[in-house]
């Protein structure tokens, strides 16, 4: 999608099968840490299927005054325990309304795209993933002890080879207390000021907790949780860092 998509690495929920229980968590949105937005993503799952939801609202300063509203939904079924997308939709209102769609079939092993400036007709190769699918399988390999993907991510007009790893463990001082935080980032080009990178929450079935995004020396978007609901279980805060 050649873009800046905050929601890449978030759309996500504990991943096995057996560990992708339904969540809901709300994050705010800052913008070179100044309130921007307020997100929410939710995860609906059972034995068989998933769908992952999500919605962006600008709640201050330009977002606000733009009118930015997000909203995706993926759809999708789990093959031994992996997320296979089925369907995606992202629409985003920001002045005018873009509308992207991507639909999977997979007995022929091909993906149906539909973007604003036309539709595409791809291969899909083995494991191939959406955004919404994306954060699933990341954290799937983080529930089994991974350290590094090469994910086939289905964009707009082509299948782009997303390459991702962990950068770090950290604690972290987060409004659910302090956690064990694995941080993963997208691997770019060698020259790239570009960074991607999200903390992953080891006590909260690697949650997504943080998110950065932005440029070396230029704005940074920045999301950080405010609170989740795990099986419809509010997650009560613990102890902070320094206690």
């Amino acid at each position: 999608m050649k873009r800046a998509c905050l929601a890449l690495l978030l759309l996500s929920a504990p991943c096995v099968a057996q560990d992708a229980i339904p969540f809901e968590a709300r994050l705010d949105l800052l913008r070179n840490d100044k309130l921007a937005g307020e997100m929410t993503f939710q995860l609906e799952s059972d034995a068989d299927r998933w769908t992952m939801s999500s919605e962006t609202r600008g709640v201050k300063g330009l977002a606000r005054l733009l009118g930015l509203h997000e909203q995706s939904v993926g759809h999708g079924s789990w093959v031994h325990a992996a997320p296979r997308p089925l369907h995606y939709e992202r629409t985003v209102d920001v002045i005018r309304t873009l509308r992207w769609t991507a639909e999977f079939d997979w007995s022929r092993n091909r993906v149906h795209t539909v973007y604003p400036d036309g539709e595409s007709t791809l291969e899909l190769p083995p494991g191939a993933v959406d955004e919404a699918a994306l954060g699933l399988a990341i954290r799937r390999g983080l529930a089994r002890g991974e350290t590094e993907w090469r994910l086939p991510l289905v964009d707009e007009d082509e299948i782009e080879n997303a390459h991702f790893r962990t950068r770090s463990v950290e604690s972290l001082q987060t409004a659910l207390g302090c956690v064990t935080a694995h941080v993963v980032e997208k691997v770019r080009r060698e020259g790239s000021r570009r960074y991607t990178r999200t903390w992953y929450a080891a006590e909260h079935g690697f949650a997504p907790v943080r998110m950065e995004h932005g440029k070396q020396g230029g704005d940074r978007i920045e999301a950080r949780i405010v609170s989740l609901t795990l099986a419809d279980d509010p997650v009560r805060p613990g102890p902070d860092c320094d206690s």
